[in-house]
């Protein structure tokens, strides 16, 4: 019998079987609210969209599931049989987009199985637009203000995933931090407005020079980090050459004369967080003491 994997492993026993969906006309009222109810109990985005999938594939012959909103895409549900691909657009009763499902069913879906699909997706979108709202305040409380990279909350808490990301795969991790040389002096000279800019360029340099899968941070005041991830023993020079270049090419900077100090640290297998950020900080106060 072909079993669907769930992604996240959220029912309790981590597959459905295909032969057990049901197609109904209509939701009992008694299903309905219970289906609710199950989605407003959740803590995460995610585990929303983990349950509704779970229900979805007692439903109807679900091959797969992911879910797609903006730049994001969440695989749901997944087993090795192929479909019939179909995609709906979620909205709420106002018509805010709320995302899209790109499903893969084993059969056409008759109208009885649209009908009930469609009802299942009104469904979701009371629950999903208020996560999707939870999950765009909490991405925002880990934003830098002024210059929209990682801030020092975001910083901590992806460093800690990382390290933990390669103890269980490892695939090299760098931690880098930055400072701008002589900040001081531009904001005593030429005022904290030009400061500000001097910043939010610096940062978008940083974005410029690092891969997708690479994060900016800024801690605080003048100073960076980068987590570059994976990486290898290159992997901070070849950034480190890109933010120059941008440094030297960029037409709010240059007359400014801003340069940028830079020291990093691998991690290695038991070493904790603090012990990468230090030995990264002290690369980099030996770069500077260099500069002197």
């Amino acid at each position: 019998m072909e079993t669907l994997q769930l992604i996240g492993g959220f029912a309790r026993s981590g597959e459905v079987n295909l032969g057990q969906y049901q197609a109904r006309n209509a939701i009992p009222n008694r299903d309905k609210l219970e289906l609710l109810e199950t989605l407003m109990a959740q803590e995460k985005l995610a585990d929303v969209l983990q349950t509704f999938a779970a229900w979805v594939a007692t439903q109807l012959p679900v091959c797969r599931l992911a879910y797609h909103f903006m730049t994001r895409r969440m695989k749901l549900l997944d087993s090795m049989k192929r479909g019939h691909k179909q995609s709906f657009t979620l909205q709420d009763t106002r018509h805010q987009y709320l995302g899209q499902l790109d499903y893969e069913l084993g059969d056409e879906l008759d109208v009885q199985q649209k009908r009930l699909l469609q009802h299942l997706h009104q469904l979701l979108a009371q629950p999903l637009r208020l996560f999707l709202r939870m999950d765009q305040m909490d991405m925002q409380s880990r934003i830098d203000h002024l210059t929209g990279i990682g801030n020092r909350a975001f910083f901590d808490e992806s460093v800690q995933r990382a390290i933990e990301q390669n103890l269980r795969r490892p695939d090299g991790l760098t931690l880098a931090l930055l400072d701008l040389d002589h900040f001081k002096q531009i904001n005593d000279n030429h005022g904290h407005p030009v400061g500000d800019k001097v910043l939010q360029e610096f940062s978008a340099i940083l974005g410029r020079s690092i891969r997708r899968t690479d994060v900016a941070f800024r801690l605080g005041g003048d100073e960076f980090a980068l987590l570059l991830q994976p990486a290898d023993e290159g992997a901070p020079a070849r950034v480190e050459s890109r933010i120059r270049y941008h440094l030297a090419h960029n037409s709010e900077l240059t007359p400014l004369q801003v340069a940028s100090s830079f020291g990093f640290a691998r991690w290695e297998k038991g070493m904790h967080a603090s012990e990468l950020y230090t030995l990264a900080d002290r690369h980099l106060y030996e770069v500077k003491r260099k500069r002197v």
